[in-house]
């Protein structure tokens, strides 16, 4: 196993939207603390090194992708959660007592107003903004 430096990274903002960031280390006592707290062993390192970065592209996902996700009406949101759910357009319809037709439609306005081209992509949006539970 290599070295690992663990450290708090600091960003804040400046003058005309200037970002700085500064890394703090951390003392070993607080990683040990740590590590004894939460009952972890050095090989389960690399394992929560990942499981944080995979925290951090999401929270950047859903800063990046919140604009359009809000734009989404709450009937649209209903669908999506459905949709997720793997029900078709008519058991939607029948549950939201609407036609299947606006089921589609509305289908047609979140893949447009998400720019949604894949299954994999309705899937990132639902994990992310917590339509449905993995």
């Amino acid at each position: 196993m290599g070295i690992i430096k663990l450290y708090k990274k600091i960003e804040y903002e400046k003058e005309d939207n200037y970002k700085v960031t500064q890394r703090k280390n951390l003392p070993i006592s607080f990683v040990k603390d740590f590590l004894f707290f939460f009952n972890i062993s050095l090989e389960d390192i690399p394992k929560l090194m990942e499981f944080s970065e995979e925290l951090e592209n999401e929270k950047q996902f859903i800063l990046k992708h919140k604009k359009q996700f809000d734009s989404l009406t709450f009937k649209e949101k209903q669908v999506f959660k459905h949709v997720m759910e793997g029900k078709k357009s008519n058991e939607i319809a029948k549950l939201l007592f609407v036609e299947t037709t606006t089921i589609s439609t509305h289908r047609k306005h979140i893949k447009q107003k998400l720019n949604l081209e894949s299954i994999f992509d309705w899937y990132k949006y639902a994990k992310a903004f917590k339509l449905i539970e993995f």
